[in-house]
């Protein structure tokens, strides 16, 4: 009899933890295609903005899968698809290769040649200091920041703004920079405003339909503090030229997005390359992972920057000048700071 009860829990206890165990996703390529145009239907945030059909997308792209297809061969078809969105920031990963869309800068010229500047300009005059290059004109001050992943630190901008203090202008090359991190571009820009500025708007998805968004969010900039109350803060509010390109993205084209509605500052280049979206990401049921455009970003009078933000000044880099050893959008903005 106890023999028999043994069987009877050990059959009732299996039996409860299956019933409270949730079953695994499925793997096969029909269901990850599923998921992961499921995704980006609930969450990616430029549908309406760019015209895109989702739907429509979908009807092209579900008869090409079938449950024979390799996994290279579903993930060329998923990339496919998620290239229709025309965006940097959708990604597909797995461990043999990441789908990307770099359209926003290579249907563009680079207009941006570091050789150039080190051979004809800075001539090993320049200064690094932390994540800056810092070359000084005599009259003007330039500062070369290659990327919003690399740490700003409090006491390099100090060295630096205290050095151009009395300078005529400077100059923030942040061409071919392609972003990172969205707290390093506060710590740049409210160092070139004495008064708090809105400088956009913000909203991110928070529903699974096409127009389910949160309300628009201000973004103030606030000039920079010093947190000791002997010091006066350092910043600089003379004239400030930003040079830009196609190949600035994200983090960038924020940072674009945030000097432009400063009074003191020139944008000059090329409009940047896009990236108005913060992105969400999803492990997909095979252990990809996908990522889309979550948030939405404006100028405070409604541009969304998405597409890039335009330059007040538009220039590109002259192929001769080049070759003769002249930066043409460097030079524009050394001619406009010292007018």
């Amino acid at each position: 009899m106890k023999y028999i009860t043994g069987i009877i829990l050990i059959v009732t206890l299996s039996s409860c933890e299956l019933l409270f165990t949730e079953p695994q996703p499925s793997t096969t390529p029909t269901a990850i295609f599923e998921e992961a145009w499921t995704f980006a239907d609930r969450e990616y945030s430029f549908f309406e903005f760019k015209n895109i059909d989702w739907d429509s997308i979908y009807a092209v792209y579900q008869p090409l899968v079938n449950d024979e297809m390799t996994s290279e061969e579903l993930f060329k078809v998923i990339a496919d698809m998620m290239y229709e969105l025309k965006d940097g920031h959708v990604n597909l990963r797995s461990s043999f290769d990441i789908s990307r869309n770099w359209t926003w800068f290579l249907d563009y010229p680079a207009n941006f040649n570091y050789d150039l500047l080190e051979r004809n300009y800075f001539k090993e005059k320049q200064q690094f200091v932390g994540s800056f290059i810092v070359y000084d004109f005599g009259d003007v001050g330039y500062i070369r920041y290659s990327s919003f992943s690399n740490t700003i630190s409090e006491s390099s901008l100090n060295y630096i703004l205290k050095k151009f203090e009395f300078h005529r202008g400077i100059i923030i090359d942040v061409r071919d920079n392609g972003g990172g991190s969205i707290m390093n571009i506060e710590r740049l820009a409210e160092r070139f405003t004495d008064e708090e500025v809105l400088v956009g708007r913000t909203q991110y998805k928070n529903g699974i339909g096409e127009n389910d968004f949160s309300a628009l969010e201000d973004v103030v900039l606030s000039p920079y503090e010093t947190d000791n109350d002997d010091e006066e803060p350092l910043r600089f509010t003379g004239k400030v030229a930003v040079l830009t390109s196609r190949s600035c993205y994200s983090a960038t084209n924020l940072f674009a997005a945030y000097m432009k509605n400063l009074p003191n500052v020139t944008l000059i280049g090329d409009q940047t390359g896009g990236g108005g979206g913060a992105p969400a990401f999803t492990e997909l049921a095979n252990g990809w992972i996908l990522r889309v455009s979550n948030t939405a970003t404006f100028m405070p009078d409604g541009f969304n920057i998405e597409g890039g933000v335009p330059v007040d000044v538009a220039e590109d880099m002259d192929d001769t000048a080049a070759q003769n050893g002249f930066d043409t959008i460097l030079e524009t903005a050394l001619f406009l700071l010292r007018q």
